[in-house]
């Protein structure tokens, strides 16, 4: 399997909203306002009205819901380069998610009006919106599946690629060992693979002792980034 079959099989290596809508890109950071959340600080929670669209510049935002006894069930992270709180803004719904800041980012948000008039100007852009949110559902259909078809250290595996990903697909040599850009307690990868924390802990010394990932406290580092893709890609 190529690198560019990878990119189509795993739907998640979201590339610049913008890239190649240098005009479209210079209209909506015309009318957007910039903002800085420090890390922990939420961008918008649960509940609150979807009126505005936000693009990632700087940092990494995590997108989760809130669940009882105090669980955060992530379902996705953003990096830079990607459009969230597209899908509320649209229809003017509620937001069914949180996003906060894991990392200090800087935004670009855009009201939902303002998001409509670029969207009816410019076919490219809507055109753009509509395949990021195919896109997106289709990753939501995968994680399902995962849940259903996958035993845990793979889905721990595959986890830790996703984070991977984007140093992977700049340039990374696939024959090296890539560490997670990211460090995420155990409780925070228990969330995002839909397991539980004693669970994780014991996958990722099965992981370890297999030899697919090395640890040095929280940092993780996918020793055969590789084979990794080629066994998750079965």
């Amino acid at each position: 399997m190529s690198h560019r079959e990878l990119e189509y099989h795993w739907h998640m290596d979201e590339k610049d909203f913008f890239e190649g809508l240098i005009q479209e890109k210079q209209a909506f950071l015309a009318l957007a306002k910039s903002r800085q959340f420090k890390r922990g600080e939420l961008v918008f929670h649960e509940s609150q009205p979807g009126g505005h669209v936000y693009y990632l510049e700087k940092g990494v935002v995590l997108i989760f819901r809130s669940a009882p006894e105090g669980k955060e069930p992530i379902m996705s992270i953003r990096h830079p380069g990607e459009m969230f709180g597209l899908a509320e803004v649209l229809g003017r719904r509620e937001r069914k998610c949180n996003a906060k800041a894991i990392i200090d980012s800087r935004v670009h948000q855009l009201g939902a009006n303002d998001l409509e008039a670029l969207l009816a100007k410019y076919y490219p852009m809507a055109r753009r919106v509509i395949e990021i949110l195919g896109g997106r559902l289709r990753c939501l259909s995968e994680q399902m599946e995962n849940l259903m078809v996958l035993d845990v250290p793979t889905r721990l595996l595959k986890t830790l690629f996703y984070l991977c990903y984007p140093q992977l697909v700049s340039g990374h040599d696939w024959s090296k060992p890539v560490t997670v850009p990211l460090r995420l307690t155990q409780e925070q990868i228990a969330a995002f693979t839909g397991s539980c924390q004693q669970t994780i802990s014991e996958s990722l010394k099965q992981l370890q002792q297999e030899k697919w990932i090395a640890m040095d406290g929280r940092m993780i580092t996918i020793t055969k980034p590789l084979e990794a893709m080629k066994r998750l890609a079965l």
